[in-house]
């Protein structure tokens, strides 16, 4: 099978961390692809702790850092679904917890964001078991390990 274009997925890092992009546009394109959104498009940030803690209590009036928050374009964005934003030093921190490569956890996360932009959610026990199964699936699609345990981690610890 032909991998999916990742022309429509923008990555942009503002870290100072070298990651590579392509599979990050890969996972997202899978997911979208996977779930009836091939012509999707979204943007991916890579950022900080601190920037997304600030993007955290802006949206969500928690004042934390976190792994990954979504902001959903709405409906007449046409194909455009949203926004990704990824705190790479929480991912780093959250992949050696796992014991897992940090493209790896950056690939979850990604896929994870792009999931929640297309309409799954994570807040019952029911929801985060098809959000990991779905992760999953996009995940083995774009290349990445298998991880039946995946779950944010780090969430209420001192960082």
């Amino acid at each position: 099978m032909e991998p999916p274009s990742s022309k429509k997925i923008s990555v942009l890092n503002e870290t100072e961390r070298s990651v590579r992009l392509s599979p990050l546009r890969r996972a997202v394109m899978s997911a979208f692809v996977l779930h009836g959104k091939p012509d999707a498009h979204a943007c991916v940030l890579l950022t900080s702790d601190e920037h997304i803690r600030e993007l955290n209590l802006q949206f969500r009036g928690i004042d934390e850092a976190t792994d990954v928050l979504t902001f959903p374009a709405g409906d007449f964005a046409g194909n455009q679904l949203g926004d990704v934003a990824i705190a790479v030093p929480y991912a780093d921190r959250q992949a050696k917890a796992r014991k897992v490569s940090l493209q790896q956890e950056l690939g979850y996360l990604a896929i994870h964001g792009a999931l929640h932009l297309i309409g799954l959610d994570d807040q019952s026990e029911e929801e985060r078991a098809e959000m990991v199964r779905q992760m999953n699936l996009v995940a083995v699609e774009a290349g990445l390990k298998p991880d039946l345990e995946w779950a944010s981690l780090l969430h209420g610890e001192t960082q």
